[in-house]
């Protein structure tokens, strides 16, 4: 079975753009339509229900993800997936008047086929040379979780100011102008192949990767409570807790929160390049325990807020980029699964996101944002210490079945 080509001239900084349509399409359905459906009328529990249904994919993408591992090119996936998502996007804005129905259906629509961006930036990722794997993951954090942030908040900004039918043009155009960066990914033609041997190599490569040791070890990571930065869920609506000023909220848990966080990604990425991803990793979690516990436990005033959830927010970067270089790591080198298996992780990845936002709901509702800060504070300092003692295990491991290294032509 031959591999695929690796790509060997693609600068690390072009996965940046790529990650924006990604974070876009999520923030559209999560940022700009809860506020326009309120500002319409329909009622909070409404709203959570749609939202809710219209994420869905995003634990369960991982499920058709193989369409982006056959036939046509990843970067020309990239493309047709943005379009596609923020066309259905765009005709969700426009039907914000209508049946609720319609536009949940929409939306989930505009999710699903969003999410697949994810899985081709995942595949190309892969096939990068090791030793940039690490700052091309941070760059394309911080294009997700910056431009995700930010292009909410200018769909927010446009949507106080154009008709729908305008708002659901500048819903597309942020969606879909990033993608062109895709252009410039030099990547070979795929082989045609005949199907039922195409489906029988991604299962054999599936299989391969599910029974190794390595992913055992990433499954630790992955679905440990470290790195899972739950208290960016709940940020916004802290802000009367620390007696800070609705402004300061909305640029500290808005967009200053995700520049900050595209600013942890990038170092993240430069840390993944130069250190044990899997230290790393853990490191990431002790930084999160540390802001957590001053968020805690430092006296509640807008100070406070400012400055413990800022460094959250870059923890969070920091976070979300060792996390996407450790599961390049762990999935080696796929011949014929890339995709698959890169959705397979990050759906897996998501599952602490969930249980840690509703852990620490918990913590709030026994001890207020003191016990909130405890319970992330603990399960990431505790998780960052048994993760330590993990990747001592597993460092021998990795070594040894390490993938060789490919072509060092790719610029930094």
């Amino acid at each position: 079975m031959a591999e695929e080509p690796a790509l060997k001239h693609n600068p690390p900084w072009l996965f940046g753009f790529l990650g924006i349509p990604n974070g876009l399409s999520n923030a559209i359905i999560v940022i700009l339509m809860p506020y326009v459906l309120r500002r319409q009328g329909v009622a909070v529990n409404r709203i959570a229900e749609i939202v809710a249904l219209a994420s869905i994919p995003n634990v369960w993408y991982f499920l058709y993800s193989p369409v982006v591992d056959f036939g046509l090119r990843r970067r020309t996936w990239i493309v047709l997936s943005a379009a596609t998502a923020g066309f259905f996007a765009a005709m969700a804005v426009l039907s914000s008047t209508g049946s609720l129905g319609f536009l949940t259906v929409l939306l989930f629509a505009s999710g699903a086929v969003g999410s697949l961006i994810s899985s081709s930036n995942g595949a190309l990722l892969s096939l990068l040379d090791p030793r940039v794997r690490g700052c091309a993951s941070g760059w394309y954090q911080a294009g997700n979780l910056g431009g995700g942030t930010v292009g909410g908040g200018v769909a927010i900004w446009l949507a106080d100011r154009v008709s729908l039918p305008w708002l659901g043009l500048g819903v597309f155009t942020l969606i879909v102008l990033p993608v062109t960066a895709a252009l410039f990914i030099e990547e070979p033609a795929r082989r045609a192949r005949a199907l039922l041997p195409l489906f029988t190599d991604l299962f054999a490569d599936l299989r391969d990767l599910l029974w190794s040791r390595r992913t055992l070890f990433g499954l630790a990571f992955f679905l440990s409570p470290v790195g899972s930065a739950a208290v960016a869920n709940l940020a916004s609506g802290l802000g009367p807790d620390y007696h800070a000023p609705a402004s300061e909220v909305m640029w500290i848990s808005g967009i200053a929160g995700g520049l900050l966080s595209a600013f942890g990604s990038l170092i993240g990425g430069f840390v993944c390049d130069r250190m044990n991803r899997m230290q790393a990793y853990a490191l990431s979690g002790g930084l999160a325990a540390l802001f957590a516990a001053y968020l805690g436990f430092a006296p509640h005033t807008p100070w406070t807020y400012a400055l413990g959830y800022s460094s959250y927010s870059i923890t969070a970067g920091f976070a979300y980029a060792v996390f996407t270089a450790l599961v390049l790591e762990v999935m080696g080198r796929r011949r014929h699964a890339a995709g698959t298996a890169y959705s397979l992780f990050v759906s897996t990845g998501n599952l602490p996101i969930l249980y840690m936002t509703w852990l620490d709901g918990v913590g709030y509702r026994y001890g207020a944002v003191r016990g909130l800060m405890t319970v992330d504070a603990l399960a990431n300092g505790l998780g960052a210490l048994l993760l330590l003692l993990i990747a001592r295990s597993a460092a021998r491991y990795f070594r040894e079945s390490a993938e060789p290294d490919l072509s060092p032509a790719i610029a930094r």
